[in-house]
């Protein structure tokens, strides 16, 4: 387990937001929506008043989202409260959110509210430290995860669909219809991976957490990864303005996009039929593709 950072990393940085001293209480880990080598829930006290952290180590790109999403009028959860680097790599705090992650439904309004407000505020520009979803990005996200994972599940199966699904891989990986798409859409800061699980339902509010995955990329990817979970955007969120073509474009690439993405995900825990199912999935999005661009 990586060594947290030391307290006095961070306290200084915390007792600010706090407006007063704080001094350690309690610390255990945590798990869950958090994904990091070490995270943990710090109790505080701040000048007699009961607060709570969370301290994780993360990645660059993490910190990056986070300092990006920091700068975007109306947008105040989750806040960075410190964030730093040392041998052992990046760390950040943030204030500890309680409560369970949405387990079903659509996530309330304050969550599409958050991603449109990321999304227009970044719109056509591009943070520092993030990854830009283009050409080569894809290409490695295709040949360098979901191929390796399908790969592997076909080998142990011996099912004959998943071979057919590694040559589709194989082709997607330099398609010309999903290079066009790359070229010709806007990116902006994107969340990357907001599920339902990243969803906490603190009692003050929910929170989008998790900025792990954070990328830059069409703002359509958001969109589509809670369409996988048959939720669409309410009247809360406001999409970068474009024009219908082209949002018909993004659409569909970012079909494409977030059912290949999670292949991996599938072929280790949720079996050939879900892996089948995405693929069919993003072929029919791929295959819509090709007529949008030309539109």
């Amino acid at each position: 387990m990586t060594p947290p950072p030391p307290d006095s990393a961070w306290l200084g940085p915390v007792a600010r937001w706090a407006g007063a001293p704080v001094v350690v209480t309690a610390r255990a880990p945590l798990s869950g929506g958090y994904v990091a080598d070490a995270v943990e829930r710090i109790d505080l006290d701040a000048g007699g008043r009961p607060v709570s952290v969370v301290l994780k180590r993360a990645r660059a790109s993490e910190v990056a989202a986070m300092r990006a999403v920091a700068v975007v009028p109306g947008v105040d959860r989750p806040r960075l409260l410190a964030a730093g680097a040392d041998r052992h790599g990046p760390w950040l705090v943030v204030p500890h959110y309680p409560g369970p992650a949405l387990t079903s439904g659509d996530p309330p309004a304050e969550v599409w509210d958050v991603l449109g407000r990321v999304h227009t505020h970044w719109h056509r520009k591009r943070p520092r430290g993030l990854p830009v979803v283009d050409a080569g990005w894809w290409r490695g996200m295709v040949t360098g995860h979901a191929l390796p994972a399908v790969r592997a599940a076909r080998d142990r199966t011996g099912d004959a669909r998943l071979a057919e699904v590694v040559g589709l891989l194989e082709a997607w990986a330099t398609d010309q219809r999903l290079r066009t798409a790359l070229a010709v859409l806007p990116r902006t800061l994107t969340h990357g991976d907001a599920h339902r699980g990243n969803v906490l339902l603190a009692h003050d509010g929910a929170v989008l957490i998790d900025w792990g995955n954070a990328r830059v990329a069409p703002a359509g990817l958001d969109v589509a990864t809670l369409a996988a979970q048959g939720i669409t955007p309410p009247p809360a969120y406001r999409a970068p303005d474009l024009p219908p073509p082209l949002r018909e474009v993004e659409r569909l690439w970012a079909t494409v996009q977030v059912h290949v993405q999670y292949l991996a995900f599938a072929a280790d825990h949720l079996g050939t039929a879900r892996v089948v199912e995405m693929v069919e999935t993003a072929a029919r999005a791929l295959g819509e593709l090709g007529p949008a661009l030309r539109a």
